[in-house]
């Protein structure tokens, strides 16, 4: 028997041997379960311990000797005393809330401990062959993060052999006892020392949380003072300290939220991630925000950001304030934030600085501590990335956590740090100094404010093109986020008012001349509504539909009898109270992108409707300014359904211009140049562009089939047939680089969309450069014009959506066949 076994076995007897004197002494049911044992350093043993707890440390003597500890969880400790001089069950559950650990439960622990360490001693007394006995010491209330690893208590900094059983008692499950015993003075400590010499290469971290960096260096030199030695931070060790930090601030806080409300507050799904302010404003958050400003101070000094959208901060200061339900939802609904439900939610953000506060003191290795200042209401679109306002930019390590309220689920609440106020500092990112907050109201920054209002304007033409493509493509970002959560409002808008279930699917959002749309995107006779736009920008946007669809929603406003609907929908009879109802949805139209853009756009616009009119697209003059002038358009085109049927399209019309999107027209110029092959561009010798195939190359020698588009059902139902063929298969989006992923040892590629346009006839064009693999294109409404283009660009082969798994299986099977002849 190896000596691990030997001392596994005597532990298993003392597991035993400790349920049954514990239990006995308490009068109930205590049980020990789910046991490991294994070799741990000191600094990783209390760095996995979470929240307070009792240490009761005790000497090891006899032929062998040393220095043990019992380790419990300070609730677990005052459940286990408290029972034992029988407090009230009711007394019991606030004594153990407020974490008291007075001297009456102090006692009670200790007399636990004594039998705790005396069944040790009797076990190893009759099993083990060297005589030993475990004498309990004094006991205390200790911090695991501040627990001073070279010293000496609670146990020395060697080598320790750690032992773990789970708590329950009388049927109610309780956290860990653990024990920590010296490895050396068990002769356990050999397989241990051969572990620690194993190349730290070979060590694998994983990690929950959604991090936003990536590098290889395990350690970071904080940044000191000049006069102070550089000390090396371990970022993955530093990282798990502050993750367990914030899973005990998300138990407090349902608490404490859940006490000061009344109700049930639950938080869920934690995630903790890095992310720059841009990222955080463009993609983590949508729709009105509410910050609360924390300041820090104490050994570190900065300023900590509390983050909820304004509908859940008026919702939580509701609740507070016991507004009846149904005014709470409409001052939800209608965002209204005002003094009374400031005051009630800006006390919720009080107990929710405290939290943190009282987490941070009791557990972080410095005392930090959060005071709320102000709350400031945030439009994310419309934040400066350069300004210190709403918070400075730099990197912050953000707690994520989804909300719900007396079982009503809300959105998410973040909690943004300054990752260098918690020392974490990314390898290979360089981290920010923490900014303070310049005070809105001295003169110096009205000043620079004056200058900066007098500068002319910057010359972009000395920029590079790859910076101009990035901020097109950023703000092209922001717009369709826009009108993405226009898509979504306008489908409840009209629901409501038509009293039935209407659904707008498949959003495409493409640049469009007045010719392309006319001859290329419709056919049926359109009504075109325009819509006026004022504020800071002015000109015309345009509303088109389907005659025939536009007849079917206003008959279906009018309440027309299915029959009759049926037939003025045949006979195309856009009579004047057709027009009219349509009217009002196209005014439901318009007002839902004022509400959408005047809130969330960088510049504040209302669209306001103004007539309509019928017109036939091949009847158009495209050099007239009817019905619309001759310029280049950003198309937002939907999929119209009512009731489960599906119909035509709704297409929204913005000058590219009245969006500030011109940029698109010259980084497509630049898209359409991309013909060469990837080995013949410059910036193959870019060090990032090395870098990022390097990561790729593995990936891309693994795969057969690659799938390219927008049409998320295809693409899926294509994914599912090849992978039962046994093809290895890869899904990429038109945004995403196909270049890192060609030719690898691809036997096929696919592309499949929404509709047949110039975007994916420049995908063709790019692919054909890049490799002579088979290609596929797949989508619907092929015309004999559009087919000789695609087959003139490059593709092989056409399929006609939506295909049914069996016609993609004979699609693959033919051009497979094909590239083997």
């Amino acid at each position: 028997m190896t000596q691990q076994k030997r001392i596994d076995k005597i532990l298993q007897a003392v597991k035993a041997r400790v349920q049954e004197e514990v239990g006995a002494l308490l009068g109930t049911v205590f049980a020990l379960t789910d046991e490991s044992y294994d070799r741990v350093s000191k600094e990783d043993a209390f760095a996995d311990l979470q929240g307070k707890q009792i240490s009761a440390e005790m000497d090891i003597t006899g032929e062998v000797s040393g220095k043990a500890c019992l380790l419990a969880g300070i609730k677990d400790a005052i459940r286990l005393g408290g029972t034992l001089i029988m407090l009230p069950l009711t007394e019991l559950g606030e004594v153990i809330g407020r974490e008291e650990y007075s001297e009456e439960i102090e006692d009670s622990y200790g007399e636990i401990a004594n039998i705790i360490a005396g069944s040790f001693t009797k076990d190893f007394e009759e099993m083990y062959p060297k005589s030993c006995r475990f004498v309990r010491k004094n006991q205390e209330k200790i911090v695991p993060a501040k627990v001073e690893i070279d010293s000496a208590a609670p146990v020395e900094n060697v080598q320790l052999y750690r032992v773990s059983w789970a708590m329950s008692l009388d049927g109610t499950s309780m956290g860990n006892l653990i024990v920590l015993l010296p490895a050396v003075t068990f002769e356990l400590e050999e397989e241990s020392a051969a572990k620690s010499a194993q190349p730290a290469a070979e060590e694998n971290t994983e990690s929950t949380s959604d991090t936003n960096v990536s590098g290889e260096v395990e350690e970071v030199v904080a940044a000191q003072p000049d006069d102070a030695a550089p000390v090396k931070i371990d970022f993955e060790k530093q990282k798990k300290r502050i993750d367990r930090i914030l899973d005990e601030c998300q138990s407090r806080l349902q608490n404490e939220i859940g006490g000061l409300l009344g109700v049930p507050a639950v938080l869920t799904d934690i995630r903790n991630y890095f992310v720059g302010k841009e990222e955080f404003f463009e993609d983590r958050v949508t729709g009105k925000q509410i910050i609360a400003d924390m300041e820090v101070v104490g050994d570190a000094e900065g300023n900590s950001f509390f983050c909820a959208s304004i509908k859940d901060a008026v919702h939580l200061g509701g609740v507070l304030i016991m507004l009846p339900p149904t005014e709470l939802e409409i001052t939800v609904s209608e965002e209204e934030f005002g003094a009374d439900a400031q005051d009630a939610y800006g006390e919720i953000t009080n107990i929710i600085s405290g939290v943190y506060t009282a987490v941070f003191e009791e557990q972080h290795t410095k005392k930090l501590r959060f005071i709320k200042k102000g709350l400031t209401e945030v439009q994310p679109a419309q934040v400066d990335i350069a300004s210190a306002e709403p918070i400075p930019d730099a990197l912050y390590y953000v707690s994520s956590l989804s909300l719900s309220v007396d079982g009503k689920q809300l959105g998410k609440v973040q909690m943004l740090f300054p990752a260098a106020l918690l020392e974490l500092f990314p390898p290979g990112h360089e981290t920010k100094p923490v900014e303070e907050k310049p005070s809105a109201a001295t003169p110096q920054t009205a000043a620079v404010h004056d200058e900066n209002t007098e500068e002319e304007p910057v010359n972009r033409s000395s920029e590079s093109v790859e910076k101009s493509q990035v901020n097109v493509t950023q703000h092209k970002a922001k717009v369709d986020k826009l009108l993405g959560l226009c898509q979504k409002k306008m489908q409840e808008e009209v629901s409501n008012l038509l009293g039935t279930d209407v659904k707008l699917r498949d959003i495409s959002n493409k640049v469009i001349d007045k010719e392309g749309f006319f001859f290329d995107e419709v056919s049926a006779k359109q009504v075109i509504t325009t819509l006026e736009v004022v504020g800071a920008l002015e000109g015309k946007s345009y509303l088109a539909i389907d005659l025939r669809d536009a007849i079917r929603v206003g008959g279906t406003l009018i309440m027309l009898p299915a029959g009759e609907l049926e037939s003025v929908v045949s006979d195309e009879e856009f009579g004047e109270d057709a027009a009219d109802a349509y009217g009002e949805i196209a005014n439901i139209i318009s007002g839902v992108y004022t509400a959408i853009f005047e809130e969330q756009y960088t510049k504040n616009i209302r669209f306001i409707r103004k007539d309509l009119q019928q017109v036939t697209p091949m009847k158009i003059e495209i050099e007239s300014d009817e019905p619309i002038p001759d310029e280049n358009y950003y198309q937002s085109s939907m999929v119209l359904e009512i009731g489960g049927s599906q119909y035509g399209k709704i297409n929204l019309l913005f000058p590219l211009s009245l969006i500030e999107l011109e940029g698109l027209l010259a980084v497509n110029e630049a898209d359409a140049g991309e013909s060469l092959p990837q080995t013949a561009r410059s910036s193959d010798t870019d060090t990032d562009a090395h870098e990022r195939s390097q990561k790729v190359t593995s990936e891309r020698e693994s795969l057969d089939i690659l799938i390219i588009g927008d049409d998320e059902a295809t693409a899926e139902t294509m994914v599912s047939t090849f992978l039962d063929l046994g093809y290895r298969v890869k899904k990429l989006s038109f945004k995403d680089n196909i270049h890192d992923y060609l030719p690898g040892e691809l036997k096929a590629v696919y592309l499949v969309m929404h509709e047949v346009n110039e975007q994916v006839f420049g995908s063709v064009i790019k692919i054909s450069a890049a490799c002579n693999l088979p290609l596929v294109a797949a989508g619907p409404g092929w015309t004999r014009s559009k087919v000789i283009k695609a087959v003139k660009y490059g593709v092989r082969d056409i399929l006609l959506t939506p295909a049914t798994k069996d016609q993609i299986k004979e699609s693959i099977n033919s051009n497979l066949l094909e590239m083997a002849a």
